[in-house]
């Protein structure tokens, strides 16, 4: 195996890009030379700290030398889970303990996120991610596969299924990004400001605690070990500096023309209460989805964003049954492992 802001300005971040939370958010402006990143732990301890024994990582050809990390565990009928910003690839654990045993689970953790590096060309935009996906299920030998995302992962799962049409089987969106900007920031595309500049940031637990606590509605589920983790990987060393080039690489475009593309089914799932993404914003994804085999949206009454994190059991149950209904089969399929 290889391996600022404050409390208060939490909800302004969420406004950035869906659900960005205090991924790349800068309460002012500087001038001059770069500053250096605020964090200060290496990626070599994050590895260390929190790969585990299903932890893979690989380097793939013609992605500008990222060491991805990535789970593959279970059996059957591919899935693809892509995380939300904030997160990693062991927010989906609950998911994972509900699929595997009639799906193969695949998950990374996007760059700039969890156990995976750098990007050595400094290219963080959705685009990017897309291909990486693309080189990650050919290295795997799943040409075929379901992709699920939450918050900004739904954008890149979203996108991916507008463009790759002969690769997707099923779609599924949790709270995505795309439409609308977070903090129920409206449909309006904005102008990136050239004048935005880097802002280091290093987060207490204290203030990575208050960020959960805005997007998770159900606060139980919010525990020391996730508030630690979540810590932990913003504060890795160049985190901050990369989740402010992805920020101002990031473009919403005409995201209801790319849904219109979507030809497998899909399921749209939204919390009623969340504060990032309105409720109303679901509907908008399923009714641009006019060309998909078929659509479903189920709305979790008193959810918040990220309900992966606050709700995974009901939501794990919700996505097998689709895919049990949309995909599953007893008989082999493509992405099976043998």
């Amino acid at each position: 195996m290889k391996p600022g802001p404050h409390r208060a300005a939490l909800p302004a971040c969420l406004a950035a890009v869906g659900a960005m939370a205090a991924f790349a958010c800068s309460p002012e402006v500087e001038t001059g030379a770069e500053p250096a990143s605020a964090g200060t732990i290496s990626y070599e301890e994050i590895v260390a700290k929190y790969a585990d024994p299903d932890s893979r990582f690989v380097v793939l050809e013609g992605n500008d030398g990222i060491n991805v990390h990535y789970k593959d565990e279970g059996s059957g009928p591919a899935v693809l889970l892509v995380h939300s910003s904030t997160g990693d690839l062991k927010d989906y654990d609950v998911w994972v303990d509900l699929l595997s045993a009639d799906y193969r689970v695949v998950r990374l953790d996007l760059p700039a996120f969890g156990l995976t590096g750098p990007v050595p060309s400094g290219n963080y935009s959705i685009d990017r991610f897309m291909t990486l996906v693309d080189s990650l299920m050919d290295h795997l030998g799943i040409d075929r596969f379901a992709i699920a995302g939450a918050s900004y992962g739904g954008l890149v799962a979203f996108r991916y299924a507008g463009t790759r049409t002969d690769r997707v089987t099923a779609l599924v969106l949790l709270n995505s990004a795309g439409i609308e900007y977070g903090g129920r920031g409206g449909t309006t595309e904005r102008v990136r400001d050239p004048s935005a500049a880097f802002v280091p940031k290093r987060y207490t637990t204290e203030e990575m605690g208050a960020n959960l606590r805005y997007s998770v509605n159900d606060h139980g589920n919010i525990t020391e070990e996730l508030i630690q983790r979540k810590t932990d990987y913003w504060n890795v060393i160049d985190r901050d500096r990369e989740g402010f080039i992805a920020m101002q690489m990031y473009e919403r475009g005409n995201p209801e023309r790319v849904l219109a593309r979507v030809r497998a089914p899909a399921l749209v799932m939204w919390g009623g209460d969340s504060r990032a993404l309105s409720p109303e914003t679901a509907q908008a994804f399923v009714d641009a989805m006019k060309n998909a085999k078929s659509t479903e949206k189920i709305i979790f009454d008193g959810g918040g964003h990220f309900l992966h994190i606050s709700r995974p059991e009901a939501t794990g149950r919700a996505v097998k049954a689709f895919l049990d209904r949309e995909i599953g089969s007893p008989a082999k399929q493509p992405g099976e492992k043998t």
